[in-house]
């Protein structure tokens, strides 16, 4: 039997891939899917894949997919799917998938996810944590129950003995002058950490300083602290095989508002870079990412271009060593509006999201929109679009503590790579394309694609107007989000 095969994907709730025998495709395959070193699944190959027969692999019939999730636990989790029936492990068939600790707060845990997805903890683990805040990571760590066999806090890293893992935090002097001092009392395969006070100067200085030692990949990540806002840490690995390589170029993530066009752009997106381009939606539309989720996407796949979501709501500016450049669009907030309630007269009885269909009339598709429009706008519970939408988007998740939300929202978006007009598509991806190129990036050279278009599906929209009892209601509770599209109109003009 002379097998062959490769691993498209594996993440907590899907390994897909294919299998065959290249000496007799009739011959049955079958993958074994091993979970923290045991065998959890033996998966037949028998899916049909167009590209399989397209490019010769028998009838096409070679894929498999499996949804590990049932098998893994909080922390990090070790996956490899190999041949059945043999030790030889299916090309890129290995990965590991941190999930969140339990019993921690999420401002206590994204630095131990983030340690996480770089070092396998273990009985024998021995760890130093050096400077103002390393007691409290202790406790963390504890709390956490990660295995370690020692954990020494200190506020002097001179005076702190070698061990596997070191993180200094909170130290006041330049990244230059304890890098040297980190690595010589980080063991050697091991993981030292580094947090960042001056994130551009500090992050410079970590690759020049690295670049001239040829010590390990740096790799940076933000980190929430508990406060809501983000750190910058350097993650230096040393001596271990770390499964990606150090990559230079950042990740375009489109952070899709609904019902902003997003769609076209996601398509030119997946059209150009292929698998390269991850579309991550989920079926509930409250679902929201973590920062450790993505991480571990990114850190799966190094070719990785780009992603599009609804469901991303949090914007660290380093994940999984890669840089994050933001794209958004901002439409007209009527238009928006009005667009939100007549996607459900396009393919009502195809929409599937249960939580989707909570948030709206049982009878959507059969009223009228000034009628859908009065159901949204007088609820007593949080529906989508009932008020100030986008605003909401980006400082929900992001600053939900924000004395003033349209503010916050505006300092969120000033932080993006970019942001479009829906209303000025063609100028909008001009210019994002023309931005992109000159950060030496790759973008599509194509058109926008037309999709998802409602226009066909519109009623009487004349009771949009102040004195129309239900059209006020609609103006007054966009107020915040048509002040946010004003000042889009005003960026993308500079």
């Amino acid at each position: 039997m002379s097998e062959i095969g490769w691993v498209d994907a594996i993440t907590d709730t899907n390994i897909a891939g294919w299998a065959a025998d290249d000496s007799d495709f009739q011959q049955p395959v079958s993958v074994d899917v091993i979970v923290n070193s045991e065998l959890v699944a033996t998966v037949p190959c028998v899916t049909f894949r167009e590209d399989l027969r397209a490019a010769g692999i028998g009838d096409g019939c070679k894929g498999f997919e499996f949804d590990p999730c049932r098998y893994l636990r909080p922390g990090r989790n070790q996956l490899v799917v190999r041949y059945s029936r043999s030790e030889v492990v299916v090309p890129k068939g290995c990965a590991s998938w941190v999930r969140w600790r339990e019993g921690v707060a999420v401002g206590e845990g994204a630095l131990i996810a983030a340690l996480e997805a770089y070092y396998e903890f273990k009985p024998e683990s021995e760890i130093v944590a050096v400077g103002s805040g390393a007691r409290d990571l202790e406790c963390v760590f504890r709390k956490s129950k990660i295995p370690f066999h020692s954990f020494t806090s200190s506020e002097d890293l001179c005076r702190t003995p070698e061990a596997d893992v070191v993180v200094c935090l909170g130290l006041r002097k330049p990244p230059a002058e304890i890098l040297a001092s980190i690595l010589e009392r980080t063991r050697t395969p091991g993981l030292a950490v580094i947090g960042l006070e001056e994130i551009s100067e500090a992050v410079e200085q970590c690759r020049e300083m690295m670049a001239q030692r040829g010590g390990p990949d740096v790799r940076f990540e933000s980190v929430r602290t508990a406060q809501g806002k983000f750190r910058t840490f350097a993650f230096l690995p040393t001596g271990m095989d770390h499964r990606t390589a150090t990559q230079t170029h950042p990740v375009l993530a489109h952070i899709h508002v609904p019902k902003c066009s997003g769609t076209s752009l996601r398509v030119l997106m997946e059209r150009h870079f292929g698998p390269r381009h991850l579309r991550l939606y989920v079926d509930d539309t409250y679902f929201v990412y973590g920062d450790e989720t993505l991480r571990n996407y990114l850190l799966q796949n190094s070719e990785i271009q780009g992603f599009s979501s609804h469901h991303v709501r949090s914007f660290p500016h380093w994940l999984g060593g890669r840089e994050i450049l933001y794209i958004t669009f901002l439409r007209d907030p009527v238009e928006q509006f009005v667009s939100y309630m007549t996607h459900f007269r396009m393919p009502y009885s195809q929409i599937t999201s249960k939580s989707l269909l909570e948030a709206v009339p049982a009878d959507a598709n059969k009223l009228t929109l000034r009628e859908f429009a009065r159901w949204l706008l007088t609820q007593d519970r949080d529906v989508p679009f009932r008020e100030n939408h986008n605003v909401r988007f980006f400082t929900r998740h992001s600053s939900p503590a924000a004395a003033d939300q349209l503010a916050s929202a505006k300092a969120t978006l000033e932080r993006f790579f970019f942001v479009g007009i829906t209303d000025r598509m063609d100028k909008s991806i001009e210019k994002l394309r023309a931005r992109v190129q000159a950060a030496g990036l790759d973008f599509p050279q194509n058109p926008m694609p037309m999709e998802n278009i409602s226009k066909d599906y519109r009623d009487d929209l004349s009771w949009i107007h102040p004195d129309d009892e239900v059209g006020s209601l609609l103006l007054r509770s966009i107020e915040k989000d048509r002040q946010l599209y004003e000042w889009g109109l005003e960026q993308l003009e500079k």
